[in-house]
């Protein structure tokens, strides 16, 4: 598929919103908070939001380095706990937080914080410094963070997870707080996705949304219409966490289950074209000639 598409330069940041038709500016944050809350909870946020997401924060010798949510496997039981305490502790400042589900929490704010965060995404396994919020208002936030850390630190949860040998659910990451957007003109017929994001931004603009199947050979059974947008989430984690070992296992399984069978799919014209964005910066754009391209014998991936 690589050998034989048609490069072309797609930068990676704010991919999912560029190709669903938006278009935002570098020094903006991004919406994700408003998006995804009203897919986790089913209701519009009444007033200012940030995705408030549950972290591990694990100090090495130089480095303080996250873990998100799906490592940790937190349940609903602790996410309520340690929502309350946090609801409790911060009542006077007018902050609430919010858990719809375990792994997505969100903090709702008297009045937009003036702040620009970093994206979960691009801080998991990584020293968090070069992440920390900026603007006006990042003093008194990160002086917030202290203090929750604190509280969750001495939490019954975190002496409970102790015991039985797991991370600690101790701080939070802030981000996503973007203003709202209006729904875009598109040509999506459908997406399929776990992505919180690309579920909001589905719910937004009334597409209809779906997870993705186990295999090409499901997912195309399913296909009517002109144009789909399919998120593969599987090598995120692996990739934020440097396990090259499960990455390459994960390769060759998507290799089987999905890239062989749509590249068939291509030649034999059930499909008409394939574009692949894997998030190096370019996307790989593929119809049923390039299957022609003989002459090509050196590997294009940047």
């Amino acid at each position: 598929l690589l050998l034989r598409a048609n490069t072309l330069s797609a930068p990676v940041e704010s991919l999912r919103y560029r190709l669903c038709g938006y278009s935002l500016a570098a020094n903006q944050d991004t919406p994700d908070a408003w998006l995804s809350y009203q897919v986790d909870s089913g209701s519009v946020a009444p007033g200012a939001l940030l995705r408030a997401d549950p972290v591990h924060l694990r100090a090495d010798q130089q480095h303080l380095r996250l873990f998100d949510s799906e490592l940790l496997k937190i349940d609903a039981t602790e996410a309520q706990g340690l929502v309350a305490a946090f609801n409790q502790f911060f009542a006077d400042d007018g902050l609430r937080l919010e858990a719809p589900i375990p792994q997505r929490w969100y903090l709702h704010l008297p009045a937009p914080a003036d702040l620009h965060t970093t994206p979960l995404l691009q801080v998991i396994g990584r020293d968090i410094d070069a992440y920390l919020p900026v603007g006006p208002d990042a003093r008194r936030w990160q002086q917030r963070l202290n203090e929750l850390q604190m509280l969750f630190h001495d939490h019954p949860v975190n002496h409970a997870r102790e015991a039985r040998g797991q991370p600690l659910i101790n701080s939070i990451w802030l981000w996503g707080g973007g203003r709202p957007l209006a729904p875009v003109a598109h040509a999506w017929q459908r997406i399929w996705s776990l992505d919180s994001t690309l579920s909001g931004l589905a719910h937004l603009n009334a597409i209809r949304c779906s997870p993705p199947p186990d295999d090409a050979d499901s997912w195309l059974r399913e296909v009517v219409g002109d144009r789909h947008l399919l998120s593969l989430d599987m090598f995120q984690a692996p990739v934020s966490y440097g396990d090259l070992d499960t990455w390459l296992a994960l390769l060759e399984q998507a290799e089987q289950q999905w890239f062989a069978p749509l590249w068939q799919s291509l030649r034999s014209g059930r499909l008409k074209e394939l574009l692949l964005h894997p998030g190096d910066g370019f996307a790989y754009h593929m119809t049923r000639g390039a299957q022609w391209r003989f002459w090509r014998r050196q590997n294009k991936v940047k």
